[in-house]
């Protein structure tokens, strides 16, 4: 942990210095805003071990640094959050660790043509091991570092004859644990006609990614095309290009890929809402997951924008792996925002494969209450078979996600923010099915907020949360873990600089593998100072 310390702290270093060097530059001055503060935060658990029986309280006692900084000019952007915290265990001192975050972005034009170059850094504290604990933090101890960085150049253009998005990236990431990690290149190639062309119209949006990791790769493609006539009518014939890749040496034996081309028609409705209708034909000889030849298909997309704060972008069509749904809806007011998207997406190692074990069949006390520490019998012990069960127990252990797996997920976002009271609601349902072997786990979160300011000083707040993680779903071993939390806090500022936070929190996990089921309690006591 000290090595990979140093190892952020040269990093972030460079960074600054980096910035620092184009400020002094006078095209590159503008506004510099720089917010630390001092942390230290106490929390008190009842079940530190997450036991179901005997549970282990404890003293977390947390200490640290934040830094939030930005600065913004006429050629640079840069944004970075970071935090230091020392957090000691009064339980077990031999858990006792610091632990790092960061957040940090820049964007640096490079003359006014379009070019620029960009990077990213970005380290978290990630549950070890979902299966085991989801809601794994510091309090827990049983969180591992995830880093991620790229860096590239992009070339951004929009005007009345055309509009571009493009990059190119270097991406790499490292875990503490040597899972999931990988490097390499990424690319994005976004173009369409602007409103000035008035004889053809065009969209492309393409992605390249390659990655590899220990001997293994990974290269996924995705293109689109489409190409129209304007006329004086209100359809627009055009033509559509669609191709697919995903290879690599983790690539085996599935179909994996599809291209196909079609003729279709865009009907404006309105100015402002258009339906892109195709009928596409497939090139070549190419096969679905289940080895069956790849047909025609309808492909299909609505845009609608009614106001300059409404949009709905919704499509559907068909890949290798079958229909496939997209949909993007976005509105605000002054009060109320809501974002809701589906997206379906092939990906290749992340920390998202989990594999069955066995860990044996243990005798353990009869009753409801399956804890393991009371399974274990010495050598000279008589088993009284009317006091004890015999129960088999497997687990699930994070492992390399060398496959293809095919994720899709839907989200909702929503706020309401009124004059001293604010509401928050997300949703996320998700859907993870491995490309070799079909089997599929789902997730489903949901949370929602309330915060009262209920002084010009002081504020209250109430947030819960719901979490079930289903593993190999419809198998003879799935599991499904459930997770309720609630917590109340109260947060007051004694002065522009120094500010204290108050917090009860409640956990509960229910499991259908008995031994995982468990209930903590805690209380937090916070306190922040701004300079």
């Amino acid at each position: 942990m000290a090595i990979m310390a140093t190892d952020t702290v040269k990093k972030t270093k460079l960074a600054l210095y980096i910035t620092a060097a184009c400020l002094v530059q006078p095209a590159y001055a503008g506004e510099w805003l720089f917010s630390p503060n001092l942390i230290v935060n106490e929390v008190l658990t009842d079940n530190v071990e997450l036991s179901i029986s005997e549970k282990q309280s404890s003293l977390v006692s947390q200490a640290g640094v934040d830094i939030n900084t930005q600065f913004e000019s006429q050629y640079l952007t840069f944004a970075l959050s970071s935090s230091s915290i020392y957090a000691a265990y009064s339980h077990d001192h031999s858990l006792d660790n610091d632990y790092h975050t960061l957040s940090s972005e820049f964007d640096l034009k490079l003359g006014r043509q379009g070019f620029s170059l960009m990077g990213s850094a970005d380290i978290d504290n990630r549950s070890r091991n979902n299966a085991k604990n989801s809601l794994a933090d510091i309090v827990s101890a049983d969180t591992v570092r995830v880093e991620r960085y790229s860096g590239g150049l992009a070339y951004k253009v929009s005007n009345s004859q055309f509009h571009i998005n493009s990059n190119i990236k270097y991406n790499l990431a490292q875990s503490e644990d040597d899972i999931g990690n990988f490097e390499g290149y990424s690319s994005q190639l976004l173009s369409e006609n602007g409103s000035s062309v008035s004889n053809i119209f065009w969209n492309v949006d393409s992605q390249y990614q390659e990655r590899k990791n220990q001997g293994q790769t990974s290269k996924s493609y995705q293109g689109e095309m489409k190409l129209g006539l304007i006329t004086q009518w209100k359809v627009n014939p055009f033509l559509r290009y669609f191709d697919e890749d995903n290879t690599g040496t983790i690539q085996r034996g599935r179909s994996t890929e599809s291209n196909s081309y079609g003729v279709g028609v865009r009907w404006l409705v309105t100015p402002r809402l258009y339906l892109d209708v195709s009928y596409n034909t497939p090139i070549g000889t190419s096969f679905d997951l289940e080895g069956k030849k790849l047909g025609n298909y309808i492909d299909s997309r609505i845009n609608w924008q009614p106001s300059v704060r409404t949009s709905i972008n919704a499509g559907y069509s068909q890949r290798f792996f079958g229909d496939t749904y997209s949909l993007t809806l976005q509105h605000r007011n002054r009060r109320l925002s809501n974002e809701i998207s589906y997206i379906e997406e092939v990906k290749s190692f992340t920390r998202g494969h989990y594999q069955a074990i066995e860990l044996g069949a243990f005798w353990c006390p009869s009753g409801n209450s399956i804890d393991l520490n009371n399974c274990f019998i010495s050598s000279n012990q008589d088993i009284d078979f009317d006091q004890f069960q015999l129960v088999n127990v497997s687990d699930y252990e994070l492992t390399e996600d060398n496959v293809f797996s095919l994720y899709k997920t839907l989200s909702w976002n929503s706020e309401l923010a009124l004059s001293r009271t604010k509401f928050k609601l997300t949703a996320e349902l998700s859907n993870r099915e491995d490309l070799e072997t079909r089997n599929e786990d789902d997730k489903t979160y949901l949370s929602f907020s309330a915060s009262r300011a209920i002084s010009g000083h002081s504020n209250i707040s109430l947030s819960s949360s719901y979490t079930d993680n289903w593993l190999r779903k419809h198998t003879d071993i799935e599991r499904r873990d459930r997770y309720r939390s609630i917590s109340l806090s109260y947060t007051k500022s004694l002065n522009s600089r120094l500010a204290v936070d108050f917090k009860l929190a409640h956990v509960n996990r229910s499991s259908n593998t008995q031994q995982f089921n468990y209930e903590e309690g805690r209380v937090a006591f916070k306190i922040t100072k701004d300079f």
